[in-house]
């Protein structure tokens, strides 16, 4: 059993690479894979194979680093263009006075509503965010 067990640190460190172990959040997949492989050694096939498989894909998903800024669709862009009343073309400039624009009519203080303003906001940090540097 204790040969399995360093079999199987072995086969991970190997497939996975230092980096994985040294990741506090990859380490209950990789417990749930080091459990799957006693049930396998105990002969529970079934539970075995699910626990590693499951723990496999978690640790084989794609990571977005901290930092990062978050994928942006094409669509979501149309879309925060489209509220804000912008062309595919405009800058920074254009977006902020637009904004300033469209946010002095509909805040929640001049008579608009929250929501109308939370998507005026969130439209603006989107269309900022995807902007070149």
């Amino acid at each position: 059993m204790l040969i399995a067990a360093l079999l199987a640190g072995l086969l991970l460190w190997l497939t996975f690479g230092g980096k994985v172990i040294r990741d506090p959040q990859n380490w209950f997949p990789l417990g749930a894979m080091v459990i799957g492989l006693v049930l396998l050694a105990r002969g529970e096939l079934v539970a075995g194979v699910v626990l590693i498989a499951g723990s496999a894909l978690w640790l084989r998903r794609p990571k977005r680093k901290p930092g990062a800024p978050p994928r942006i669709s094409d669509r979501d862009l149309a879309e925060a263009r489209d509220l804000l009343g912008l062309s595919p073309t405009a800058d920074r400039e254009a977006i902020l006075a637009a904004h300033r624009r469209l946010i002095a009519r509909n805040h929640p203080d001049s008579g608009g509503t929250a929501a109308l303003a939370a998507k005026l906001n969130a439209a603006r940090d989107l269309l900022l965010a995807a902007q070149p540097q």
